[in-house]
């Protein structure tokens, strides 16, 4: 099965047209503060713009249950990515108290602190992995040893587990032919000069699917 691919911090209305003209399955928009923070309003007005785009993840940090839900509700999205230090039992009242599909972000450590995933088991709809930059949520736009993939699986067996940091179109095959994930996340990959690169994001969809053919080819 072909992994999901999220391209990630959509900032402009072209940047939703590219990512639905490469059918990529999931588009996220950066409500955090960011270079590449957007509104809700700019979410709202380009899903109606692109009716047909990718399915849309809101990516926060650290917001309460109350700010969560309103945003949600104000873009008509239900599905979000948190990256700070959201709580499992916040993850749980979202997913069954308002019906949100929940993805927690976690800072690959490499060692046994990664036990602590298993606390989300139960809570989450899946784990995005990401490189730990102490002190600072969300992405930095550089890997983590992949190595760490294989425990963190096998602390939870059960979790879908969606792969980001610095992936870009020169390195995800290798990534996907080393080792089984069920997705790939990626944003500073598909830009040039600090904008989205629609023929970065077509390579980076192409890669993903040539490296699962691949595999199923073998």
């Amino acid at each position: 099965m072909t992994p999901i691919t999220k391209l990630c911090g959509m900032m402009q209305e072209r940047d939703v047209i590219a990512a639905r003209d490469v059918s990529a399955d999931y588009i996220g928009f950066v409500l955090a503060k960011s270079r590449r923070q957007v509104t809700p309003e700019q979410v709202e007005t380009w899903r109606q713009a692109v009716p047909d785009a990718p399915k849309p993840v809101l990516v926060l940090v650290d917001e309460d249950e109350e700010t969560i839900v309103s945003l949600c509700q104000q873009t008509g999205v239900n599905h979000v990515q948190l990256c700070g230090e959201e709580t499992p039992a916040l993850c749980n009242t979202l997913r069954v108290r308002h019906h949100l599909t929940v993805w927690k972000a976690w800072g690959v450590y490499g060692d046994e602190r990664d036990r602590e995933i298993m606390t989300y088991a139960e809570s989450v709809d899946a784990i995005l992995l990401d490189k730990k930059a102490p002190g600072q949520a969300g992405g930095t736009g550089k890997p983590f040893s992949w190595d760490a993939i294989g425990s963190i699986k096998a602390y939870c067996p059960t979790l879908p587990l969606i792969v980001a940091g610095g992936l870009t179109p020169e390195n995800v095959a290798t990534l996907l032919q080393s080792i089984e994930v069920d997705g790939v996340d990626v944003s500073s990959g598909i830009e040039t000069n600090g904008q989205k690169d629609s023929v970065k994001i077509a390579r980076f969809v192409d890669e993903v699917r040539r490296a699962t053919y691949d595999q199923s080819s073998t």
